[in-house]
């Protein structure tokens, strides 16, 4: 039975961590899902909008499955394989053409709080606590999350979280620009709604190339500067600039369902 579970509506799919009687720790099946849910998204669904939730109310996702991994530390091709899986399915997540939000109910740890960060945006509980532990287990972080972190928060706080393993409650990730937004947990829906009618009420061109040229600014090296620049111009001749233009003259509310 899948872990990772996703879900459409209309331009809206939503990627659903249940495994909440281990707080939604992560193992290896489940980030083949996740990788296989986001080639979905990419080549069939093409949603609008991803949201990326959690079952149950204790924790977004506690990190990895630690007995798993401890299996896994006995086969170093298998422990290499599992580790190329992680970052083919974050990537996969990061790159998807359409905004995605991350919907924190809880702890919020390791390889959960690295799907956090390759969403678009973070909305939190105030009871939300957040953590990068592998100095705790004489770990790194990989080169992708550590530069998602730091184009994040920083150099200087990116370093005080992996060197330290500190656990940060919501209100200090929301001060760093970890989270967006926290709201109460008998609020969240309707939160994630009003977010959710702002991101659908945008033209998915605008948010797709908007993407890209943040992402080369970045520093993915999935999206080059050739490839990049030339979506500037491109956006002029595309449907939804015609669209809003006339819109514009005609005094209109511009619709880009």
């Amino acid at each position: 039975m899948s872990t990772v579970k996703l879900s459409v509506d209309g331009a809206v799919a939503t990627l659903c961590i249940d495994r909440a009687d281990k707080r939604n720790a992560l193992n290896q099946a489940m980030w083949q899902q996740l990788s296989d849910h986001c080639d979905t998204l990419q080549q069939e669904v093409k949603p609008k909008l991803v949201l990326v939730t959690a079952a149950g109310e204790q924790a977004f996702c506690a990190g990895a499955d630690i007995q798993e991994l401890h299996q896994l530390l006995g086969d170093s091709t298998a422990l290499a394989l599992n580790n190329q899986l992680v970052q083919q399915a974050q990537l996969k997540l990061q790159r998807l053409p359409c905004a995605t939000l991350a919907v924190i109910n809880g702890l919020c740890v390791g390889g959960g709080l690295g799907i956090a960060l390759c969403c678009d945006f973070r909305l939190a509980v105030p009871q939300a606590k957040f953590a990068i532990t592998p100095s705790k287990l004489g770990l790194l972080y990989s080169i992708e999350d550590t530069r998602r972190l730091v184009n994040l928060v920083g150099e200087a706080r990116a370093k005080w979280l992996l060197y330290t393993g500190a656990m940060l409650d919501a209100d200090t990730a929301l001060q760093w620009g970890l989270v967006h937004q926290l709201t109460e947990p008998d609020k969240l829906a309707q939160r994630v709604s009003d977010w959710q009618q702002q991101l659908l009420a945008v033209s998915r061109v605008s948010v797709a190339g908007i993407k890209q040229t943040l992402a080369h600014l970045g520093g993915d090296p999935l999206f080059g500067e050739a490839g990049v620049r030339p979506l500037f111009d491109a956006a002029f001749q595309q449907a939804d600039f015609q669209q809003a233009a006339a819109a514009f003259v005609a005094k209109q509310k511009v619709d880009f369902s």
